[in-house]
């Protein structure tokens, strides 16, 4: 299993839907499957919920506890990446007031390619585990 990922961040925004999500449904996971969407976008799920298949990848833990499981084939595309769980800025309060439902947050990956020194530390990692 990997440990905590300096590979993933996440924003205060994406923070406080995961908070959220996991005070009204329990422990919660972050899912990214094959790349079919023009913006990597994680479904979220309930971990009881979740049965990782042949080749899904723990690719990071966030906060709250909260994992990022992804896809062979997602993982191959961001094995040379970080990434950050955002939120977008647009998911804002319903018509009428009040706080959008945690249930309709919708999380989006952003990505920067690692740096020399950030993947050659991976590596390191990745060795010294193997």
């Amino acid at each position: 299993m990997a440990y905590r990922s300096d590979r993933v961040a996440v924003t205060d925004r994406a923070r406080n839907a995961l908070r959220e999500l996991i005070e009204q449904h329990g422990p919660i996971l972050l899912y990214l499957p094959d790349l079919d969407r023009d913006e990597p976008a994680p479904d979220w799920l309930p971990i009881r919920d979740f049965r990782a298949g042949e080749g899904d990848t723990l690719f990071g833990r966030l906060a709250w506890h909260t994992e990022l499981w992804m896809s062979a084939q997602a993982h191959k595309h961001f094995e040379r990446d970080h990434l950050t769980v955002d939120v977008p800025a647009d998911t804002g309060p319903p018509a009428g007031g009040g706080e959008p439902a945690a249930d309709t947050a919708v999380f989006l990956l952003r990505t920067r390619r690692l740096s020399a020194a950030e993947a050659a530390a991976s590596e390191t990692r990745k060795r010294s585990r193997g």
